[in-house]
């Protein structure tokens, strides 16, 4: 290493007053030793510098992605650091001695310091915390395959779940310079919940595009102007401007009550910006609307659930967050789903599934394995370091749980440029497991690709061990279900989207149902933080749980 060329970058840092370095080096994930002395030096010269190595934030190959993660870690480490430090010395001192944990993106709960050290798996905790509460719905209701639909203010978030466990992935993007348009931002390589998102919330913004057609989102009212109907100065209307002007929402008992809505406000809205240039009525404008919507977040599953190699149409939709029940049974049409579940605390799924979501930590590390000549003895002793490591974050804040193992692979066929996930099995290998470990690369290609190749070399590119705590507690506690007809509590004009009209419609007050109590769409189901279409597709129940069930009805 060129020590003289380091001293003279050290000196640069400390001139320009940098608060915080990455350091990048092109095979640091086969061997970090320079990276290592080189951030060694860095602390000693100038120790109250923040440092990332890109060889621990993202020990694997390709150099882009691991520099990329490396300098985005390295760019929010200070301030996070300083908030996160604050915020546990306010905690102390105001008396809380239970420690404080944090939401990684992978779905897991982990410490302070390790939050501090990287701060770039945070990014995407808030939807990850979402895709948690729909797992574990899944498996409070024996569910093996769901889609979680996750719809609030700005954007709406959907992820495949299998037996209880989201979809994960090893890269996401950040940044974009043309919103949810893949390829134009910042490339992280990190543990995620592997989820799509699209521009649909009820703050989401409605407008015609150049050819007048209706484009909604991806930019949003947010909490400044909020949508028209909140009355505080917003002029463009939105998402949920339309679903007020459709009837799915009743202005006078928003949010209990607390929240006036100003319905003539969005009607105009709605028709002045997007019916009058299409010579359409308000009503049918809110509805193309919504239909857009409602269109591009069922696409968006399909293509994902394609792309996956899985089938949307056999699953369960679970949908929360303050949008989705409102949207849930046409977005459940389109994709040809026949269940829907809209659980109790909806509104704040996300809220409760941080609370759901196991203390846990993944370590990846890149070493390249030709099961041509798999060493099983090497690739044991990975594997236990790697346990190590994760097992000593995890015991910070869980020191005494059983804890559940984890392992998967990056795997290819030898020229190929990228890699797909392969589950492991958690035990010694010895030599003699090369065949089985070719047998799990081609089931699981098979699945993606519907083929094999025969006479190629299989390699490992990356490995994982994930290491996660039990989750404590249950999401509701389950009931006597007592069969009956529920009675509403008013009626109310609700558009039909395939009648073209408002139709008269039967709206239930949703505390007032208990579990057992059955309806038949179309009909709304109201309460505090948010509505529940039922549309005339669908029946309605209250489950043991309290959770509204929609079942379509048989043609």
């Amino acid at each position: 290493m060129d020590q003289a060329g380091l001293a003279r970058a050290i000196d640069e840092l400390a001139a320009r007053d940098i608060e915080a370095v990455a350091v990048g080096f092109l095979h640091s994930f086969t061997n970090p030793d320079h990276e290592r002395r080189t951030g060694e030096a860095i602390v000693r010269r100038l120790p109250e510098m923040g440092v990332t190595l890109s060889s621990d934030v993202s020990p694997e190959m390709r150099e882009y992605e691991r520099f990329s993660t490396a300098c985005a870690n390295a760019y929010i480490q200070p301030l996070m650091g300083r908030y996160l430090k604050g915020l546990e010395r306010e905690l102390q001192q105001t008396g809380f001695v239970c420690p404080l944990l944090l939401m990684t993106s992978g779905g897991g709960i982990t410490t302070v310091e390790t939050a501090i050290r990287y701060p770039v798996r945070l990014i995407e905790s808030g939807p990850a915390a979402g895709a948690i509460f729909a797992g574990c719905i899944a498996r409070q209701h024996g569910l093996d395959q769901v889609v979680s639909f996750d719809m609030g203010g700005t954007t709406a978030k959907i992820c495949l779940i299998d037996k209880a466990q989201p979809q994960t992935a090893r890269l996401m993007e950040v940044a974009r310079v043309y919103r949810f348009l893949k390829g134009s931002g910042l490339p992280l390589r990190i543990p995620v919940i592997e989820m799509v998102e699209i521009g649909a919330g009820g703050g989401s913004i409605a407008r015609l595009d150049a050819l007048k057609r209706i484009a909604v989102g991806p930019d949003s009212a947010g909490s400044q102007p909020c949508p028209v109907c909140y009355g505080q100065g917003g002029s463009a209307p939105t998402v949920t401007d339309a679903d007020l002007v459709l009837g799915r929402i009743d202005p006078h008992r928003f949010s209990g009550g607390k929240i006036a809505l100003d319905a003539a406000g969005a009607e105009h809205a709605i028709a002045d910006r997007v019916g009058a240039p299409l010579g359409l009525s308000a009503d049918h404008a809110a509805l193309g609307i919504s239909e857009m919507v409602d269109e591009n977040m069922a696409n968006a599953a399909r293509v994902h659930a394609i792309e996956s190699g899985k089938d949307a149409r056999a699953r369960t939709l679970i949908a929360f967050g303050g949008a989705a029940p409102l949207h849930a049974a046409r977005v459940a049409e389109k994709l040809g789903v026949d269940r829907v579940l809209v659980p109790a605390n909806a509104g704040v799924g996300s809220a409760v599934g941080l609370l759901r979501a196991p203390v846990a930590y993944e370590i990846v590390r890149g070493r390249l394995v030709r099961l041509s000549e798999f060493d099983a003895a090497a690739v044991n002793q990975l594997l236990s370091e790697m346990r190590a490591e994760a097992e000593a974050v995890v015991r910070r804040g869980a020191p005494t749980a059983e804890l559940t193992e984890q392992r998967s692979s990056f795997m290819r066929y030898r020229g190929q440029g990228h890699e797909i996930a392969v589950e492991l099995p958690v035990c010694a290998f010895t030599d003699a497991d090369r065949t089985p470990l070719v047998q799990r690369f081609e089931a699981a290609y098979r699945r993606l690709y519907s083929r094999s190749i025969p006479g190629v070399d299989i390699e490992i590119l990356s490995w994982v061990v994930s290491l996660r705590a039990p989750a404590e507690g249950r999401l509701a506690a389950e009931a006597v279900e007592r069969p009956g007809k529920a009675v509403p509590l008013s009626h109310r004009a609700v558009f039909d989207p395939d009648r073209g009209e408002f139709v008269d419609t039967p709206i239930y007050w949703r505390a007032d149902l208990v579990p057992g109590a059955q309806i038949r769409g179309p009909a709304v189901i109201a309460e505090d933080e948010t509505s529940t279409v039922v549309s005339a597709d669908f029946d309605a129940r209250i489950d043991r749980f309290g959770y509204i069930e929609l079942t379509r009805r048989e043609s």
